[in-house]
């Protein structure tokens, strides 16, 4: 994949970190119960600066569902990006995870086409107890390599992410392995810029819930480098569903929007 697009499978690892509930473990005082749902973004160009991006769309369906010893996420993204000189890129991404409600097993499948050109990269991670975690990749080959240690989930860094906003903390840092990379787990910051605002939306289910804004930095194993990989912003709301999203991809920004949202029950006893 190449660097910008893995941007695109990003953003949807990137939502699954805060739409997905928490793991079966003491919640955070004041926390919310979170939500299983399924959701539906429009993509539009934010910005360009002198990249030659002169028109950019797309959309994103998203939903998580609660499999009773772990949580499930389906995403697609869909998007095509105009150059100045006429060259347009067509992109769709699905990204599949499956990740234990005990924060140690994770599966993986993500296939993306660009002008029909398709990858397709899956694979498990696991953090066993009081050994060191690994992923193994199944697909494009065979590859195994070994995660750092307080490497985490997306899930356990739902939790870490909503713990820290609860208790009035503005920053977060861990490494966290999600599979969107062929690489080990990445380091992450997170930055929390507002807590418990109340936003005016359509959807009834949100009306009424606190609010919090997070901006997720990607930092590559290279520690030279000081610049994030990738940088998403996200509001989300106390039962984890997001409606404002900002994805940079270096040489230009989307902005997603909620339009559509809906509640999934659980199954579960």
């Amino acid at each position: 994949m190449t660097p910008a697009f893995h941007r695109l499978t990003k953003l949807l690892a990137g939502l699954a970190l805060f739409a997905m509930p928490l793991a079966a473990r003491p919640a955070p005082a004041q926390a919310m119960t979170l939500a299983a749902h399924r959701a539906y973004y429009r993509l539009t160009l934010a910005s360009t600066g002198n990249s030659g991006v002169t028109s950019a769309s797309g959309a994103m369906e998203y939903e998580v569902i609660d499999g009773c010893t772990g949580w499930a996420t389906q995403q697609r993204l869909d998007m095509t990006v105009l150059d100045r000189e006429g060259g347009d890129t067509h992109t769709v991404s699905d990204y599949a995870t499956w990740e234990s409600k005990d924060g140690r097993k994770f599966r993986f499948r993500i296939t993306q086409v660009t002008n029909g050109a398709r990858d397709e990269r899956a694979g498990y991670a696991e953090l066993p107890p009081g050994k060191p975690g690994f992923a193994v990749y199944t697909e494009p080959h065979d590859q195994r390599v070994a995660l750092p240690p307080g490497t985490v989930f997306p899930m356990a860094q739902t939790e870490a992410v909503l713990t820290a906003a609860h208790q009035g903390k503005t920053f977060v840092s861990m490494p966290v392995f999600d599979g969107t990379t062929g690489a080990s787990a990445e380091n992450t910051f997170a930055v929390i810029t507002t807590r418990g605002e109340e936003v005016t939306t359509a959807f009834k289910p949100l009306a009424e819930l606190p609010s919090l804004m997070v901006h997720m930095g990607y930092f590559p194993k290279d520690t030279t480098q000081l610049l994030p990989d990738t940088l998403i912003a996200m509001r989300y709301w106390d039962n984890g569903v997001a409606d404002s999203l900002d994805l940079d991809f270096g040489n230009f920004t989307m902005a997603g929007k909620l339009a559509k949202f809906q509640l999934l029950p659980s199954h579960c006893g």
